[in-house]
């Protein structure tokens, strides 16, 4: 299947965009790790009271708990704010592309209140996602995702046990570097945090903004774009540079690798293809805003009626 250059190249710059963010994201929190760990370092361990090496259990150690949760708390406040600088900004050009994409699929015919829609379209998103004029939204996904004190506790947990303990305090000083940046085995605390949700924000946030648009234009087709990799998933082999339409979505989340039709030479990944895939049907998953699941980082392009029977011609209207 071959798309309108003229929608393909929007399509596949947009994508670019998003795989860059993504990895600026990647980065961003790697890097935060890096100084929460430095804070600790420079907050905590000076403090502590040590012999020989190691960590004394001490009613002064155990009130040195709060020092270590008030530099947690001071680090998610600074590290948030930029966080939700990057992501704003990102999904500000995201909509931006998705604009231009709808105007370029639908040319002259534009309805005249174009101007209106994209707005109800900011608005409706931006609050999916938990954010109000670049401000986290009380209660929203993100304030409830950044407001995480799963790795604040880790940290607590694992301080007061190496003080009942009576741990060295290099080993100590290993550990707290484990748990926070990681290593070769182990991803970071915050990759972990970020890991099942945040580095698929803008994925979703692209297919959510085009999810709405097309709602609001009347379209119900679209193209499962992507491309492939060594390690796609047999649902996304299966799916990819076809058209769909919103109704056939509806069954995504029980299809199992039995009713794929797959590309030349693909080998089915999963042994019981009469199985729906873990990736897919779980609790809240929506087949337009999810698609191939977790880290799915396939796309919807959007497409008229006529475009879509012109790419797929077994469709009757």
């Amino acid at each position: 299947m071959r798309l309108p250059r003229r929608i393909a190249d929007i399509l596949k710059h947009k994508q670019a965009f998003i795989d860059s963010q993504r990895a600026t994201l990647e980065n961003t929190v790697v890097r935060l790790q890096s100084v929460l760990f430095s804070d600790i370092v420079s907050e905590l361990i000076p403090q502590l009271d040590v012999k020989n090496g190691i960590i004394q259990e001490t009613a002064k150690n155990y009130r040195l708990l709060s020092v270590l949760d008030k530099t947690y708390k001071d680090f998610q406040v600074e590290a948030n704010g930029i966080f939700i600088e990057q992501i704003t900004a990102g999904t500000k050009k995201i909509g931006a592309l998705s604009i231009s994409y709808f105007e370029t699929l639908m040319q002259n015919d534009l309805p005249a209140r174009f101007d209106s829609i994209i707005t109800k379209a900011d608005r409706m998103i931006n609050l999916r996602l938990g954010l109000d004029g670049g401000k986290l939204v009380r209660g929203g996904f993100l304030e409830s995702f950044f407001k995480s004190n799963i790795l604040g506790t880790d940290l607590k947990r694992m301080t007061s046990k190496a003080i009942t303990s009576g741990v060295g305090i290099k080993e100590y000083t290993r550990m707290l570097r484990g748990v926070i940046t990681g290593s070769k085995k182990y991803t970071g605390g915050l990759e972990r945090q970020f890991q099942r949700y945040a580095y698929d924000l803008y994925q979703q946030y692209d297919r959510a903004y085009g999810q709405q648009l097309a709602g609001e234009f009347g379209f119900t087709y679209f193209a499962y774009q992507g491309g492939l990799i060594v390690d796609s998933r047999d649902f996304c082999a299966a799916h990819n540079d076809k058209v769909w339409s919103i109704e056939e979505t509806k069954s995504w989340g029980t299809w199992t690798p039995s009713e794929g039709e797959y590309p030349a030479g693909y080998e089915v990944k999963q042994k019981d293809i009469y199985k729906v895939p873990s990736y897919l049907g779980y609790a809240g998953y929506d087949p337009l805003i999810d698609f191939g699941g977790y880290n799915c980082r396939h796309f919807a392009g959007w497409l008229t009626t006529d475009l879509a029977i012109k790419l797929r011609p077994d469709i009757i209207e």
